[in-house]
């Protein structure tokens, strides 16, 4: 006898999704022949290279015991990236030798030209990190269904570039709002099967973070200015002063050995620089986990939510161990950063709920042909 009742049976149905990452041999044998045959082949190989590299990090990616599988071709990108060569790269290299050869490089052509070129990079940058994600995601295979990204790449695109002159003009308080957009529109594009991702959220909890390291970054600034001016002004005295009224105000006063302080503000420029540098990364991964977590927990899947265990710490570190790594191996240990990214996400992911995986069907979609033409031409196509 069956005690199950109707209401039961049309209950959905669904599991638990636990992502864990494991590890696997013959990354180290990966990286030194990527390593070599990049050289041996001027580079052209970068591109079988990532794809053996994501190879690799994805079949290591296991939900509930299942490795990723990724089926994408090293040709794919190579094809891709030639035909953006060929669209925008050959053109803006014939025009610029051909003004060059007729009328000299100091032609004002040639800066209407490169200003050209950095707008339409500017335009199309959006553009290029959805048509990344569209390829990875297409050419991402769990239990034999395949990911997806519907919409439209030049619509995410002018969103993109809407969002750096906002951050710009804002002086950078418009950036939670924009990132915020920019996920909703790329996360709500996103189909596993056929089978929506959701992202809803607002971006008030993300601007106590911000604004901490926004006024962190000031004072930061401010400080390295008083050091440069407190380290200098004993060095050259009164010179120093009347140089800086020369410099910034534009009195006809000259200093003496004018050029001795040139040199050495620069250095204390470049000095100072470098401790930015690494202050500045530190200040911000408040602001990285606290964004980590926030837009992690604004995305679902079915019944399922997602949690990121994000933290400053932990951003730090993983930030300065792939520093690390890429100084003293020279770029060798690309592929260990790449793992080391994809490891801590996977380490720190939690989904909490169900997913009826039974009713999901596969991507309709059409599969393109080319890769990340537009990534690789302006290198932002992640790993």
């Amino acid at each position: 006898m069956n005690d199950a009742s109707p209401s039961q049976d049309l209950a959905p149905r669904g599991e638990t999704l636990r992502i864990d990452y494991v590890p696997r041999d013959g990354l180290l044998k990966l990286s030194l022949v990527n390593f070599l045959l990049g050289i041996v082949t001027l580079t052209v190989y970068r591109f079988w290279a990532r794809t053996n590299i994501r190879r690799h990090i994805w079949a290591c990616v296991h939900i509930n015991g299942q490795p990723l599988e990724y089926t994408g071709k090293g040709i794919e990108l190579f094809k891709g990236a030639l035909i953006v060569f060929a669209v925008l790269g050959l053109p803006v290299v014939l025009a610029v030798s051909a003004i060059s050869i007729a009328y000299g490089p100091e032609h004002p052509a040639v800066a209407g030209i490169q200003t050209l070129v950095f707008l339409i990079v500017s335009l199309l940058w959006g553009a290029a990190l959805f048509r990344a994600r569209r390829y990875q995601l297409s050419r991402t295979l769990w239990r034999g269904i395949r990911g997806g990204l519907e919409g439209s790449a030049t619509t995410y695109s002018l969103t993109y570039f809407g969002a750096m002159l906002a951050k710009s003009m804002s002086f950078g308080w418009a950036t939670p709002v924009m990132n915020l957009n920019l996920q909703q529109q790329m996360t709500g594009a996103s189909r596993f099967g056929d089978m929506p991702f959701a992202f809803k959220g607002r971006a008030g909890p993300l601007y106590p973070a911000y604004a901490l390291c926004w006024f962190l970054t000031l004072g930061a600034i401010i400080g390295i200015g008083v050091l440069l001016f407190a380290g200098l002004q004993p060095m050259f005295g009164e010179d120093f002063s009347q140089w800086l009224a020369e410099l910034f105000v534009g009195q006809d006063t000259p200093a003496e050995d004018s050029w001795v302080m040139v040199l050495v503000v620069l250095g204390g420029l470049v000095a100072l620089l470098f401790v930015f540098s690494v202050i500045y990364p530190v200040i911000w991964a408040f602001y990285t986990a606290r964004e980590l977590s926030v837009f992690a927990s604004y995305t679902t899947l079915d019944r399922a939510r997602f949690r990121l265990d994000a933290s400053a710490g932990s951003i730090i570190a993983l930030t300065l161990g792939n520093l690390l790594l890429w100084l003293f191996t020279l770029g060798i240990a690309t592929p260990y950063i790449q793992q080391r990214l994809i490891r801590y996400i996977c380490d720190r992911l939690t989904i909490e709920g169900e997913v009826d995986i039974d009713r999901i069907l596969q991507s309709k979609a059409p599969l393109g042909t080319m890769g990340e033409g537009l990534a690789d031409a302006f290198d932002v196509g992640g790993i």
